[in-house]
């Protein structure tokens, strides 16, 4: 109850104080969470290391602006409950519509992205330009904030499908010829998933969206959407088309063009560390560690 009522008011909040006053306000939350969440800060800074080939310092700094520039998602996802289709095209600086018709070739687009800069953002924009789109999300324990949450996605055109529950209701949506999309990193649970390499070392991940990709015979894009600067709220749409052909292996397949769409994002990746949120643990090796 007091989560669902905190983002009620913060959305009401957000949509009336202004935006530089937020996202400073926001800055300073996130700041003050990199140093009071020893464990979050911890295992940021462990992903970040992967990221920067070993440089601590830089590691740090990355860990503690990606804090910062979560804070900032936050108020721009509380800000997006009341948003206009006019709020969307305005944010997401984006041109490539054309080549995104061409790779809807009738067995849809699966769009495979990381929590980077403002993902929700990239699908609303979608939708408003004539692609029907299904995003996988987790779901919240609280009903009540649940609801909230599908309910603000709905509002930006979305169709929400829990991620428990998403292998059939994507695999009809891409028979539709309508475009699918969901995060990469989110660590596979222990037993499962598949294992890919990850700026050079490895990480588990879910194999569910590569399998789902080459059953159906859909286009992969790797996708992100970084902030474009720091006091901004429009976002760049960055998209490479991942081109893979199956040999007929079906677990060979699978790895390897999980591995290709990793391969693209990890490019992403580099380009704006800054602005990608993993507060746990993604490299196998650091999720065994104290690190």
């Amino acid at each position: 109850m007091l989560l669902w009522l905190a983002m009620r008011t913060g959305s009401t909040l957000a949509n009336i104080v202004p935006l530089r006053v937020s996202y400073a306000l926001a800055r300073g939350a996130g700041t003050a969470a990199y140093w009071l969440w020893p464990g979050g800060r911890r295992r940021c800074i462990a992903n970040m290391r992967h990221v920067t080939d070993g440089d601590e310092g830089l590691a740090r700094t990355y860990a503690r602006q990606s804090f910062g520039n979560y804070a900032v998602f936050l108020i721009d996802f509380l800000r997006s409950m009341h948003s206009t289709p006019e709020d969307t095209r305005r944010r997401v600086i984006f041109d490539q519509w054309d080549d995104l018709q061409t790779l809807r070739d009738g067995n849809g687009i699966v769009f495979v992205t990381m929590h980077v800069g403002n993902w929700d953002l990239g699908a609303a924009a979608l939708a408003l330009a004539g692609f029907p789109i299904t995003v996988v999300a987790d779901s919240f324990d609280n009903p009540r904030v649940d609801q909230l949450v599908r309910d603000s996605r709905e509002h930006l055109g979305m169709t929400v499908l829990a991620a428990e529950r998403m292998g059939p209701g994507i695999v009809r949506a891409l028979r539709r010829n309508d475009v699918i999309a969901a995060l990469a990193d989110v660590p596979a649970p222990e037993n499962g998933g598949i294992e890919v390499s990850f700026f050079g070392q490895a990480i588990s991940v879910h194999d569910g969206i590569a399998r789902i990709a080459l059953r159906t015979g859909a286009s992969v894009v790797a996708a992100t959407l970084p902030r474009q600067s720091a006091w901004s709220d429009q976002v760049e749409g960055w998209i490479e088309p991942v081109p893979f052909e199956p040999s007929g292996d079906g677990d060979r397949d699978v790895q390897a063009l999980t591995q290709a769409i990793f391969n693209h994002l990890e490019g992403m990746i580099r380009r704006r560390p800054d602005q990608w949120y993993i507060f746990r643990h993604l490299w196998t090796a650091d999720a065994h560690s104290n690190a």
